[in-house]
């Protein structure tokens, strides 16, 4: 009876472990990895890219980002008092200044705008990001992003010993 249980057990736990880690058919995971050290399931995007550690498709960097990490933050001017980084909006420009893209958490992939002198507005269907004199991204003409002013206060003492 316990050899007939053990094998039932173990024959509901294998399939259960074929149910988890079947691919999943909508179109945003197409790939199935697993962390070999742990055996956790990473699912991937279409490009490679894992989503539940904070990686996004780049276009400018051709590759997999975190935009936290390397992307300029643009806070949502409706609600200062609640500035997670998660609310915000995120600027990456390409080497030569003339495209640049912005992630916004609504949106699946980011938004490309391309520019033909560095004195143009980036303007992209209802989008316009300004970078001339602080970074601004207006939706509909409205300003809905703003990246925050820096704060300059002074050193109190010093780190350097006088001698």
């Amino acid at each position: 009876m316990k050899k007939l249980l053990s094998l039932f057990l173990l024959f509901l736990a294998l399939t259960s472990c074929d149910y988890v880690l079947k691919k999943k058919e909508n179109n945003a995971t197409v790939k199935i990895d697993s962390v070999p050290e742990l055996g956790i399931p990473i699912e991937k995007d279409k490009n490679g890219c894992v989503k539940e550690a904070g990686y996004k498709w780049s276009v400018i960097k051709d590759d997999c980002i975190r935009v936290v990490d390397e992307g300029f933050r643009l806070n949502p001017i409706n609600d200062l008092s609640n500035l997670e980084p998660s609310k915000s909006a995120y600027v990456l420009l390409s080497e030569e200044k003339l495209h640049a893209e912005v992630f916004l958490q609504e949106l699946p992939k980011s938004i490309f705008f391309s520019r033909n002198t560095i004195d143009d507005d980036f303007i992209e269907d209802n989008y316009k990001l300004s970078v001339k004199s602080g970074y601004t991204l207006a939706i509909n003409d409205s300003i809905i992003f703003r990246a925050a002013e820096t704060a300059i206060k002074p050193v109190v003492g010093s780190d350097v010993q006088e001698q």
